[in-house]
């Protein structure tokens, strides 16, 4: 590329017949909407009209000046701008252009520039082309979009870009105002939910920590109440157990009953025997009486008939008075003996009315005995029934306390769900909280504000 010499209007370039590339050249240099500008020895030699709506200065105030004069004190690493210039030079002639952000002063603006140097050698070994891009309107756009982006990473979703860009860049501030916006109605529904996720696990971590303690309760006194059970079956069995022994007993004492009731039968017929030899025996009293009576008055017949015999006799008389006395001794004898025998008829009479009513009361015992011997068997027979229905209760109770147990055991791993649960809803609530997605009134100002700073 040639050099420029000159500025429009006149033959600009050392050929006196420019060819394509010295007209492309110039085409630039007219017509581009960047600054270019010739910089040698330090000082600026030639510039376009674009340089002059660049540096807000007319041609004739830029050329002859260093670049200093017109930049900020400092630029971005905070060094003077004096040290950036020849560096800046030297890395261009060195590595064959150089590429970088510079500030420059428009008035009291600050303008953001994008520089590029590219060396020269022709014009001077220290001869460098300036292209620069004016990036007031970019850097104001970037710097919104940095601003509003970090807004946005700080968890405010109610950034707005209010202040226009650009038409160009207009685009780019709808969609960022778009996105946040539905950023915003995203979070919002996400927080709700998040909210309410929240308060369901809590409540779901306190009705499983109510039912985990009411299933401990209720395994604990399922456990009691099956070993309570456990022990009132084996009770019962025992009751069941002493039933069928009292049966046995109850049985064994109906038997000797039923067996004292015939012995007391006999006794009774026996004692009636008795009753009726009783009777005979005082009709051979009776019979004795007789002949006691009859041998008596033979007697007295006899010494009467002995008296009227006189002396003659007296031998019969003797014998008369023995056989009266005898007759006498046999009606005491036969007194005495009838007497005997009608106490012991008496007491005879009495032993069969006593056994009669001990068969009587001994018939009762038996019936009593019977019915005592029904209830025992059926209160076996319950005793037996219940037994078997509290040993199956037992084992249902033991199948429910080993479900129970089971069912405490998966309400544990079921709590410690739900708590971790609430507590993943608790951060994802904590994390939702940390954006602001309702309307602030102050954001758009302030984002105004971050808009239209100055550079």
């Amino acid at each position: 590329m040639l050099l420029p010499k000159r500025y429009a209007g006149v033959m600009m370039f050392g050929r006196s017949k420019p060819d394509m590339e010295t007209r492309t050249a110039l085409a630039m240099f007219r017509h581009s909407p960047d600054a270019v500008l010739l910089l040698k020895g330090g000082t600026f030699v030639e510039c376009n009209p674009a340089a002059e709506e660049v540096y807000g200065q007319p041609r004739g105030a830029i050329l002859g000046q260093n670049p200093v004069v017109f930049s900020r004190a400092t630029q971005g690493d905070g060094r003077p701008s004096m040290e950036h210039v020849g560096e800046r030079v030297q890395q261009a002639i060195s590595e064959g252009f150089a590429r970088f952000e510079w500030f420059n002063l428009r008035g009291s603006d600050e303008v953001r520039m994008l520089v590029t140097l590219i060396p020269i050698p022709h014009e001077a070994a220290d001869a460098v082309l300036v292209q620069i891009q004016d990036l007031t309107n970019t850097g104001r756009v970037v710097d919104a979009l940095t601003r509003g982006l970090s807004s946005l990473a700080d968890g405010d979703l109610n950034v707005r870009l209010n202040t226009p860009f650009s038409s160009e860049f207009e685009p780019l501030r709808a969609s960022f105002n778009t996105a946040a916006s539905r950023m915003a109605e995203s979070m919002t529904s996400v927080a709700s939910v998040a909210a309410a996720l929240h308060n369901g696990c809590s409540d779901i971590r306190q009705a499983s920590d109510d039912l985990s303690r009411r299933t401990e309760q209720q395994a604990a006194s399922l456990e009691e109440s099956a070993a309570a059970i456990q022990e009132v079956t084996q009770n019962v069995r025992e009751v069941a157990t002493l039933v069928g022994t009292t049966e046995a007993i109850v049985a064994d004492a109906h038997r000797d009953a039923q067996n004292s009731s015939g012995i007391v039968s006999d006794t009774t017929e026996a004692m009636a025997g008795i009753e009726r030899a009783s009777q005979e025996i005082g009709e051979i009293i009776s019979v004795i009486d007789g002949i006691a009576f009859q041998t008596n008055l033979l007697a007295l017949n006899a010494g009467v008939e002995a008296a009227r015999a006189g002396d003659a006799d007296k031998g019969f008389a003797v014998v008369a008075s023995e056989v009266r006395a005898l007759a006498q001794r046999s009606a005491d004898a036969a007194k005495d003996v009838k007497a005997r025998v009608t106490a012991s008829t008496e007491q005879v009479d009495r032993g069969v009315q006593l056994v009669s009513t001990t068969g009587v009361a001994l018939k009762r015992i038996t019936d009593q005995m019977d019915r005592i011997s029904n209830l025992i068997g059926s209160i076996a027979t319950s005793a037996r029934q219940q037994a078997e229905s509290l040993g199956q209760i037992n084992i249902a109770v033991g199948e429910m306390d080993s479900i129970t147990q089971h069912n405490a055991a998966m309400v544990e791993e079921t709590t410690a769900a739900a708590r971790g649960l609430a507590d993943e809803a608790a951060r994802l609530h904590e994390a939702v909280g940390v954006f602001q997605v309702g309307q602030a009134p102050a954001a758009a100002p302030a984002l105004r504000m971050v808009a239209g700073g100055r550079w």
